[in-house]
């Protein structure tokens, strides 16, 4: 996410997007451990995280608990107030999203989509509030921002799964790749009725899925 809103500041952001590459940690155990035993926590886990931010805006105890600590790395908008609509925040989306990838796709799509999302998303917040200066897309976006997510999330993606270089135990072709990481960038700028951290990867997951199967 590339919104510089000033109600949440640069170190805010920096801790937020820390817990981005964290989160890597959750394609790496699909990889390592497999894909029906992450499900078994993975799904838990984003169920209790919906469930929880669902009930803090009903609960007057657990709403000021999770303002008091996690607040300080919250947009305004995931912090709503006792009777208000249900909001939810952007790490319930993150283990959402990865839960919602595994289930649907081939494992190594789910992976790669993921990751480069999330290092791409995260590069576009700190590179866009701090050198953007033309915006494009949604409110929010810069031009840097994006060209620092395209950058980030292609190298990520190299770094996964290229031919002859890749990491993982699965490789894409370079072109695949390219496509993916242009449609992620482009579905991070763009103003959706979903978050961006499902709309994004999942876009990026089709894609994948479309280039394998045409060949590309």
């Amino acid at each position: 996410m590339t919104d510089a809103r000033a109600d949440l500041p640069y170190s805010g952001e920096l801790y937020r997007k820390g817990l981005h590459m964290i989160a890597l940690l959750l394609p790496a155990a699909v990889v390592v451990l497999g894909k029906p035993e992450v499900l078994y926590g993975l799904v838990p886990l984003a169920l209790f995280a919906l469930a929880l931010d669902y009930w803090r805006s009903r609960n007057h105890w657990l709403n000021r608990f999770i303002d008091r600590t996690f607040g300080w790395m919250m947009r305004r908008r995931e912090r709503p107030a006792v009777g208000d609509p249900p909001a939810f925040n952007g790490a319930t989306w993150v283990v959402t999203s990865m839960a919602v990838l595994t289930i649907l796709f081939p494992v190594d799509v789910a992976v790669v989509a993921f990751c480069i999302f999330m290092v791409g998303d995260a590069a576009a917040a700190l590179v866009g509030r701090r050198f953007g200066r033309t915006e494009w897309g949604r409110k929010g976006c810069t031009v840097e921002g994006s060209a620092a997510f395209f950058a980030a999330g292609l190298l990520t993606a190299f770094l996964i799964a290229a031919p002859g270089i890749g990491i993982a135990p699965f490789s894409s072709t370079w072109a695949a790749l390219i496509l993916a990481t242009t449609a992620a960038m482009i579905l991070e700028a763009t103003p959706l009725p979903l978050n961006d951290n499902i709309a994004a990867p999942l876009g990026t997951a089709l894609v994948l899925l479309a280039a394998a199967s045409l060949g590309i």
